[in-house]
């Protein structure tokens, strides 16, 4: 019996220390091409994603995975991924921030328009009105009474570009100051700025972030307190 115990003590040790061990797993690369196999002409907007959360909210965020089993458009000779959100009832009633998630090595490349009941585009965002918005590139807007969806795509003339950033993060150090004189210490803490270059190339896949903010009320419920 003792040399059970022992054994299974090892053979815990040795569990502990592979978990231990185990790297994380390694940041998702941009992804550059598509094959176009299986694309279609125009999106499918029985699959939208309801921007209207299930409880009474006033700020939502909905975010997706955009990847190799989300569908893919075709237009002349261009192939890029997408995804469909339904805007809430009251559409203009609210602000919202949509746009490719900057993860640590990619972001996804967004192209954003909005259509109408019957799928079709009523605006699109040039370019240029994309920005970085937290921890997205993206566009914010207050949509219009007749728009009812938001089309985000992978933008093929901006894939493969990488951009270079200086960010800025928190770091935190504690620590614990002793009193000769009163033999009593107390614990402190410290914070300094760490600036870091990041690299991001942008992709045909990654994180889609839809951010949707009520003007008054509810979302979807302008009238409710």
């Amino acid at each position: 019996m003792r040399n059970l115990k022992w054994s299974f003590g090892l053979l815990t040790a040795v569990l502990v220390s592979a978990c231990a061990s185990t790297p994380p797993p390694p940041p998702s690369v941009a992804v550059l091409t598509l094959s176009g196999e299986g694309c279609v002409a125009a999106p499918l907007l029985t699959d939208a994603v309801s921007l209207t959360p299930e409880k009474k909210k006033a700020y939502y965020t909905v975010s997706t995975l955009i990847n190799e089993v989300r569908p893919c458009l075709t237009a002349d000779t261009e192939v890029s991924r997408y995804v469909v959100y339904a805007l809430p009832l009251s559409a203009e009633n609210h602000t919202v921030s949509v746009g490719g998630r900057q993860e640590a090595i990619r972001t996804f490349a967004p192209s954003v328009r909005l259509l109408d009941a019957d799928g079709k585009t009523t605006r699109q965002f040039a370019d240029d009105r994309f920005a970085v918005l937290g921890n997205i590139v993206g566009v914010q807007f207050r949509p219009l009474p007749h728009e009812r969806y938001i089309l985000v795509q992978s933008n093929p003339k901006l894939v493969g570009k990488s951009v270079n950033t200086l960010e800025t993060r928190i770091g935190t150090n504690h620590g614990y100051a002793l009193n000769p004189a009163t033999g009593y210490g107390s614990s402190y803490q410290t914070q300094h700025g760490i600036e870091n270059t990041v690299n991001r190339v942008f992709s045909h896949e990654g994180f889609v972030d839809v951010t949707v903010q009520a003007a008054t009320g509810m979302i979807g419920l302008p009238n409710e307190k």
